[in-house]
């Protein structure tokens, strides 16, 4: 199937790994007025690669798109009267082996990274058995790389730790680099997740995987409110996990001196 990869819309990608903060930093998008949110969008197509048992499995293969060159004519595509960029989360680890990702392209990509140690640690309360493969740290490295090779350029990184500790400041500059502009809506929302009336008419779904039963990776950030104040705080990292760490720290060291810095 041939992808339509020219579009008269800005389409831009954010990609990371599972429990990077990226719900939350997508929800801050979410909050500009000319922006349509797909929140990732090639999570059934994965799940119905793997037959694994997954948390929602059945409610996003019964609401979603499986059908994965489906899903990418969908995103990449013109988008509806009145929106001017979609915000697209995306999870490094659901571009499969065989996907050919030319569609990329012409997309505005960025890339977002949280200590794995975190990462494994907020998964694994979600998922009891956690691999190396769960959490992506090495897709998301590998894809850096091929989006440094066709454009030329090294793409935006970003540290949600960093992020929290100082959103506004963060969110002027990822917009500048972005090329959109920063709005204060982005610091602070409503509580849950709400389908925009503007897009009823899209023939694209407003895409929050919050939105379905039930929102085990959303239970929290589904009723917040904004920013909180950054804590930090003291890990106990189980002996089991080691492994896994060690297998994801020297991807995400690699990525880490790439990350955006503020002086």
């Amino acid at each position: 199937m041939t992808i339509n990869t020219m579009s008269t819309n800005k389409h831009i990608a954010m990609w990371s790994c599972p429990r990077s903060r990226s719900t939350l930093i997508t929800r801050s998008f979410e909050q500009l007025d000319e922006c349509m949110i797909f929140d990732e969008p090639l999570y059934a197509p994965y799940l119905l690669k793997h037959a694994f048992d997954h948390p929602e499995r059945e409610a996003v293969m019964a609401h979603r798109e499986t059908d994965a060159q489906k899903v990418i004519q969908q995103i990449t595509s013109d988008l509806p009267e009145g929106v001017s960029f979609s915000f697209q989360k995306q999870m490094a680890k659901h571009l499969l082996p065989d996907y050919d990702i030319n569609w990329i392209k012409p997309l505005t990509n960025f890339f977002l990274i949280r200590n794995p140690k975190e990462i494994i640690l907020s998964y694994n309360k979600v998922c009891k058995k956690v691999t190396k493969n769960d959490i992506g740290m090495e897709d998301l490295y590998n894809l850096f790389k091929k989006v440094e090779s066709f454009t030329g350029k090294t793409p935006l990184v970003i540290d949600s730790t960093d992020l929290i500790k100082n959103p506004q400041e963060f969110l002027e500059v990822i917009c500048s680099k972005i090329g959109i502009k920063f709005s204060e809506q982005m610091l602070s929302w409503e509580p849950g997740f709400k389908t925009r009336k503007n897009f009823l008419k899209s023939p694209f779904p407003w895409l929050w995987t919050g939105e379905l039963p039930p929102t085990v990776w959303y239970s929290n950030i589904n009723q917040s409110t904004g920013f909180r104040p950054y804590k930090e705080k003291e890990i106990n990292f189980p002996d089991e996990l080691i492994p896994v760490l060690e297998d994801c720290l020297p991807f995400y060291e690699k990525l880490h001196q790439y990350r955006l810095i503020i002086d």
